[in-house]
């Protein structure tokens, strides 16, 4: 019996541990080009002054790597995004201050 308390212990243990360092890992690619974000009328978006649109199956993830819909987010938020072959959107993040300040 204690053996089977031990390794459910230790189960709750680290199902409690993962999730809270998994938030933190943010993937963002090298490549991805900056800028700032603001949505309009779907699936239209505009970054840097420059009208583009998402892609289908876009995706906005915000600070936490949660995926958001547009119209979450703030106007003139600071993103890193990357374009498919045909110059839709793709994917967007939305920066943290921290990474928002580095290169």
């Amino acid at each position: 019996m204690r053996p089977l308390i031990a390794l459910v212990f230790a189960m709750v243990l680290v199902a409690g541990v993962l999730p809270a360092g998994a938030q933190n890992l943010r993937l963002i690619p090298a490549d991805a080009k900056r800028g700032e974000f603001t949505a309009q009328e779907l699936p239209v978006v505009e970054i840097d002054g420059k009208t583009l649109r998402l892609a289908p199956g876009a995706r906005i993830l915000n600070e936490r790597n949660m995926t958001i819909t547009p119209n979450l987010v703030a106007p003139k938020s600071r993103v890193a995004y990357q374009l498919d072959a045909q110059g839709l959107v793709r994917v967007v993040w939305i920066l943290t201050a921290a990474e928002a300040k580095a290169k």
